[in-house]
């Protein structure tokens, strides 16, 4: 039973390391700087140069603060309680592509240790019924029983705990990242509002 578990947790290990690459790449290149994008936008939208700001968010129209401000942009005319439900709206759409996964990789950091811990369980068991049938006449047979009985823990643990840290490090990436689209929304209905005073 100690090898079928082994097999099961570098199962768990081999499909962890998938996810944080996938992960790793995919949060890379939706990644922006959000101050040197948002800075001429929100320029250009205080100037009513509402082609600029169009074309600048379509040059980066696959990254999620663009497509959130764009959403802005072409409701630009709406009041600001319903333009702050739409750019809402648009931020609510971005985040389960953001958080894709991530709920598994927790999940496969958390059954890690468990599949170790009951690979350790069965393994004493038959350390015991070994006692049972040769008694403890011969250490070395028990302690063989036992060593590979605590190995499933040691990798369970080995595992749980890089792949319990990338998860962290991912997820506190995409908070980043959501906090970033929430604070550029704002700034843009602030710099809409402000300029639309002004006129």
């Amino acid at each position: 039973l100690g090898d079928v578990y082994k097999r099961q947790i570098m199962g768990i290990a081999a499909l962890s390391l998938l996810i944080i690459l996938e992960r790793t790449f995919y949060l890379f290149r939706k990644d922006i700087n959000p101050e040197r994008f948002a800075d001429p936008l929100l320029g250009h939208a205080a100037r009513h140069e509402w082609d600029k700001c169009i074309s600048l968010c379509e040059q980066e129209g696959e990254k999620p603060v663009p497509r959130v401000l764009l959403a802005g942009v072409k409701n630009r005319d709406m009041g600001r309680e319903e333009l702050e439900n739409v750019l809402q709206e648009a931020i609510l759409n971005e985040i389960p592509n953001l958080e894709r996964f991530l709920s598994t990789l927790g999940m496969l950091a958390a059954i890690s240790p468990l599949l170790g811990l009951l690979g350790t369980v069965t393994g004493m068991i038959n350390t015991f019924h070994v006692i049972t049938y040769y008694g403890t006449g011969d250490p070395r047979m028990m302690s063989a029983g036992i060593s590979e009985a605590l190995v499933t823990t040691m990798l369970g643990l080995s595992v749980a705990i890089p792949v319990m840290l990338c998860h962290t490090l991912l997820s506190r990436k995409v908070e980043n990242m959501i906090a970033q689209m929430e604070k550029k929304a704002v700034a843009f209905v602030n710099t809409l509002f402000k300029a639309r005073e002004e006129v």
